[in-house]
């Protein structure tokens, strides 16, 4: 077997072999990561703008990006105004998983 490849020189993407071959991943939530990934940096998205693009529904969309924040692919930050109210929520999209925010637990008894 041979594999052949073409030579980009714009409009493709970069994804790191471990993101590529994450077994982890269901089908679904794998396809629309990469989906964002294929997209330019600042890119912003709607989960109903996504969901037309892929010929899915929203809420296919939203289990995806469920999946993709459990497994560290994305990460929300609240935004929030003067008064502390939340008024948007910012996603970030990584192209390998980040660990979660872990806080130091005493384990001695």
């Amino acid at each position: 077997m041979m594999i052949r490849r073409e030579r980009w020189k714009s409009n493709f993407s970069q994804i790191p072999n471990e993101t590529l071959r994450n077994h982890e991943l269901s089908n679904s939530s794998f396809r629309l990561l990469m989906y964002m990934l294929s997209m330019s940096d600042g890119w912003i998205f709607r989960n109903s703008k996504i969901a037309k693009d892929l010929g899915k529904s929203e809420r296919w969309v939203r289990a995806g990006l469920t999946e993709l924040e459990k497994a560290g692919y994305i990460r929300r930050r609240a935004i929030r105004n003067k008064r502390g109210q939340i008024t948007e929520w910012e996603r970030v999209i990584y192209d390998l998983p980040v660990a979660e925010n872990t806080s130091v637990v005493n384990t001695d008894i």
